[in-house]
């Protein structure tokens, strides 16, 4: 539509409005092609855990459950410094995963207290 409107406006000699349109296709291209080079980022990553599956962590050695996980870091850049992702092998361009932390602890049931 935005390329129909390009075109009245030049036959039109409304260059402004061309100007502008022109710029706004330009715009939506790259936002396109953006988009392209993500969904190949997402289409070939490779991930090591599964939702649902049951692990511990390397560093913090909890353990947790993976509840969600994306092809990269997606948390904003002022969380990114604050957690060093950046001091990584691999930086933000890694799987991260959204973990459901387990609590271990044992429950002890003093006798006599029904």
């Amino acid at each position: 539509m935005v390329a129909v409107n390009l075109q009245k406006a030049v036959e039109a000699e409304n260059y402004a409005l061309a100007a502008e349109l022109r710029d706004e296709i330009n715009k939506l291209e790259a936002e396109s092609l953006a988009a392209s080079a993500n969904a190949l980022v997402y289409e070939n990553i490779q991930y090591a855990f599964r939702l649902g599956q049951k692990g511990r962590h390397k560093v913090f050695v909890y353990s947790g459950v993976i509840c969600g996980m994306d092809p990269v870091c997606c948390i904003s850049s002022s969380l990114r410094e604050s957690a060093c992702i950046d001091k990584l092998t691999r930086g933000s361009n890694q799987p991260f995963y959204q973990v459901y932390h387990i609590l271990m602890h044992s429950l002890r049931q003093d006798e006599g207290h029904g």
